[in-house]
């Protein structure tokens, strides 16, 4: 059974070496992804501002990193646990 707050459903996940990709179907709101190794993961996003392109940013040990859509679902969106790296997720689900 999913855990629920206030009537949403919060996705949770420990990844390691592993990848977990979001579409707007999935119909997460806000994510926060917390990297709880000395390898770093990786959070990928697919928009392009003034015509640059989404470049993966890392989030590295003891850090965290969170998205956030008011009003809307995210994606696409790619997170990834490479070999030695451990990332906690926890997502709202509207």
């Amino acid at each position: 059974m999913p855990i629920q707050i206030l009537g949403n459903e919060i996705f949770t996940k420990q990844l390691t070496n592993d990848t977990l990709t979001l579409d707007t179907d999935d119909g997460i709101g806000v994510i926060s992804v917390l990297c709880t190794t000395s390898t770093p993961g990786t959070i990928l996003g697919t928009g392009v501002v003034n015509g640059v392109s989404s470049a993966a940013v890392d989030v590295a040990e003891n850090n965290t990193i969170t998205i956030s859509a008011i009003g809307r679902s995210l994606g696409p969106l790619t997170i990834t646990a490479p070999l030695n790296c451990t990332l906690i997720i926890v997502a709202n689900k509207s």
